[in-house]
Order: C-alpha cells, then structure tokens, then sequence
C-alpha cells in the first residue's frame, strides 16, 4: 500500500501566516521608499518651476519703463499697476521687450520721430480651475506689435506679490520691487486640503511640498531718468506703449 505524503490546511494557514508576517515590513519599506523618491523628484520639480517664474518676472521687472512726461516729474506708483482682490491681483506694466527683433522695436529714422516700441505686460493670479487641489494660477500675457502672447507659469502658486518699495541708503531714495513667490504641491491631493490660498505659510508644513522665493528688482530704467537732474525728452527717448 502507497502511502501519499502532503500538507495539511493548517500547515499551509501558518506558511501562509509568517509570510504575511514576513513581507509586511518589507512592503512598508518599499513603499515609504516610494514615497520619499516621489516627494523627492516632485520637489525638485516645483523648485525648477518656482526659479523659471522668478527669473522670468525679474527679467521684465528690471526693464519696466514708462513714456517720460514733458515735466520731466517721475512718480514711482506710474511704473506698475496693480488692480483686483488680493490674493487675486493683476499687475500691469512697459517693459522693453529683450526677445524681439531690433528693427520691430526702433521704427526707421527717416519717418520722422524714431519711437521705441514697448511690450505691455500682465500677470493674472487667478484659480487654476483643480478642485482637488487648493491652489492659484499664475499667467504672464505680452503683447506687443499687435500681438498678444500669454502662457501660464505656473498651477500650483499658492501666494504671489510684488510690492514697490522705497529705501534710503546714505540718505538718498532707491526704488525696488520686492517679490514674493511661494509654490505648494503634494504627491497626493488629499493633503493640500484644508489649505487656503494666498495665505503664506511656513516650512514647518508637513505633508506637502513648498517652494518659497524672494526677490528684490532693482528697475533700471527708472533710476537713470531718477537720478537725472532734468531729461528733456528727445527721438531717442519717446516710448510708445502697444496702445499708443
């Protein structure tokens, strides 16, 4: 007679038990490993993101002009407009365009008065239209010869400002703009609830990822018309904005 030889079912309940018990940790392992690779590639991602727009709004912040009144009375609150409901502001203002062509910028001398043509630019913080995420948008729009470019800079803004300031070394008047710029993202969504927009906060936060930026414009424009005792305009100053 053959005798068959085999598991019983509670010897394969007990493998199946202290295999369980086995690869539990080493699934938590793998997946806390998971998750700080992911949180690591996204925050250096947001951070890439965060310096483009920063780089991007100093670039037109430092070349921000306006048409030179016939007083020669330069008024740093002309430069830059800003309008709407914080956190939701627009801010407009000229700026030389850097990317275009010399001859679309100086019309020709033999037409009489050698304008320079400016770019006007917009940048719009606004929703970025995710309900899962609690976050702003924030657009640049240009235009200039008659076209009109806007592209978004970012979806994941979650405070953004710039605010003229005025400080006095050695007792004489500088002109600035002082940039804010704070980005918020998650690998999962879930955890930017319960946070509102426009509200700054700190890197105390946990649970999300969070690019914060400053910045200080120095518009060098304006301060070579400032520091002129008197600028009579002439056909190499006379600015002409998209509209004029």
């Amino acid at each position: 007679m053959k005798i068959r030889s085999g598991f019983t079912l509670v010897e394969i309940m007990i493998v199946a038990i202290c295999m369980a018990l086995l690869m539990g940790p080493v699934f938590m392992v793998l997946r806390s490993g998971t998750q700080t690779s992911l949180k690591g590639m996204l925050r250096i991602d947001t951070t890439l993101e965060a310096r483009r727009v920063i780089r991007q709004v100093h670039a037109d912040l430092k070349m921000a002009c306006f048409p030179l009144p016939l007083s020669s009375v330069f008024n740093f609150d002309d430069v830059l407009k800003t309008s709407g409901t914080p956190p939701k502001n627009v801010y407009n203002f000229l700026s030389y365009p850097s990317h275009q062509k010399m001859s679309e910028i100086f019309t020709s001398q033999t037409s009489g008065i050698n304008f320079r043509d400016l770019s006007e630019i917009t940048y719009t913080v606004e929703d970025n239209g995710d309900p899962e995420k609690p976050s702003l948008k924030l657009t640049r729009e240009e235009k200039f010869g008659g076209k009109t470019t806007k592209r978004i800079l970012s979806n994941r803004v979650n405070f953004f400002e710039i605010k003229p300031i005025m400080l006095q070394p050695q007792g004489k008047n500088q002109y600035y703009y002082f940039v804010t710029l704070q980005l918020l993202d998650a690998v999962h969504p879930s955890e930017m609830q319960g946070n509102t927009p426009g509200e700054k906060i700190s890197d105390e936060v946990t649970g999300v990822i969070l690019a914060d930026f400053f910045d200080v414009v120095y518009p060098e424009y304006f301060h070579s018309m400032w520091n002129q005792l008197r600028t009579v305009p002439n056909w190499h100053t006379l600015l002409r904005s998209p509209g004029g």
